[in-house]
């Protein structure tokens, strides 16, 4: 059911509850409506609910949904905090929410959020996913969390987004090596910031990092590398309008050869522009390194790291990180000293 851009719409009937078969609602556009009726809990096969340019600021709980789009929603100030209870709800996109000013706990299944643009959002709940997540195996393993140009976060918030990233990274670590997923995990996240987390031991200002691994760092624990990289946006340079991709260039070295391979980090993909710095924030699986035989690590080995900007983007890296992740054996928490430690936060 399809209803875009009917401006002048200020309320939806109740009987649209009994449209038990509806998948998709989209309502982007109807500037004037305020509410959705609590009916719509009873559509059990609604999965795509597009609110985007309403002026909603309570979304009823629908267990069956998917995807929720509420961008440019001017009314909306705090998001409810049962959002958590969307158990299935897999992406959330609320871009320029203009008086947006605090997130809670999200679902335990999301995949993607994006609040690029929401200028004034302040908080979000710590743990920023529902510890509920531990309960089960549902989460899947790709994500990304967008916080792109929301620039009045306080630096709790950010803690959190840190705290939940190098959680995810731990997370994905032991998934991929129980299930023995070597390529296709990934995570990255992006929010305004200057500081590479405490937790990366490996850290150098500018773009490139040369740390040096102790010999036997490479074992079957090893699971994946979480790489961060600070953006710098100056105001002298060019706006940044279109797309760019954020990467890392890995190199290993030691005397028994040498290994090379490309890392995606994130990526920005927005018609408006980046007005300052920004951490990134991403996690790759060592498929590369498990495929490939050439460089044993009965010695040291140097790893050169090289951040860059793609697409012709004039900004750069000023700081960078790396750490490698293993699974318990290897220092990544288990799982329910994760879950306590996660839950005190």
């Amino acid at each position: 059911l399809n209803m875009e851009g009917c401006t002048e719409l200020e309320s939806l009937p109740k009987r649209l509850g009994k449209q038990k078969a509806l998948q998709e609602l989209v309502l982007s556009g109807c500037s004037k409506l305020e509410s959705v009726p609590t009916v719509v809990q009873d559509m059990k096969h609604l999965r795509i609910l597009l609110l985007d340019g309403t002026r909603i600021r309570k979304i009823p709980k629908i267990k069956s949904l998917k995807c929720l789009c509420l961008s440019r929603n001017i009314a909306m100030v705090n998001l409810q905090d049962n959002l958590k209870d969307f158990y299935y709800l897999k992406c959330l996109v609320m871009k320029n929410c203009e008086n947006l000013r605090y997130l809670p706990s999200l679902p335990k299944c999301l995949e993607y959020l994006n609040v690029y643009g929401c200028e004034r959002l302040e908080s979000v709940e710590n743990p920023l996913v529902s510890d509920r997540l531990f309960l089960d195996g549902l989460e899947k393993l790709r994500s990304t969390f967008l916080f792109t140009n929301c620039h009045n976060l306080f630096q709790d918030a950010k803690d959190s987004i840190s705290t939940y990233a190098k959680w995810k990274c731990h997370r994905l670590a032991v998934e991929c090596y129980e299930q023995d997923k070597v390529s296709g995990a990934f995570f990255n996240t992006c929010y305004p910031g200057y500081i590479v987390p405490s937790w990366f031991d490996h850290q150098a200002v500018g773009s490139v990092l040369e740390p040096r691994l102790e010999p036997h760092w490479y074992n079957t624990m090893l699971s994946g590398i979480a790489l961060c990289a600070v953006v710098s946006f100056h105001e002298n340079q060019d706006p940044i309008i279109g797309s760019f991709s954020v990467k890392c260039t890995l190199q290993f070295e030691n005397e028994d050869g040498s290994l090379r391979f490309d890392c995606d980090i994130g990526c920005f993909n927005e018609p408006g522009m980046i007005e300052a710095d920004h951490v990134f924030i991403g996690y790759v699986t060592c498929s590369r390194l498990k495929d490939h035989h050439s460089i044993p690590t009965h010695h040291p080995t140097t790893v050169k790291m090289k951040f860059h900007l793609t697409d012709a983007c004039k900004s750069k890296v000023v700081d960078c990180g790396f750490r490698l992740m293993y699974t318990q054996s290897r220092g990544c928490l288990l799982r329910e000293e994760v879950a306590a430690n996660f839950t005190k936060l």
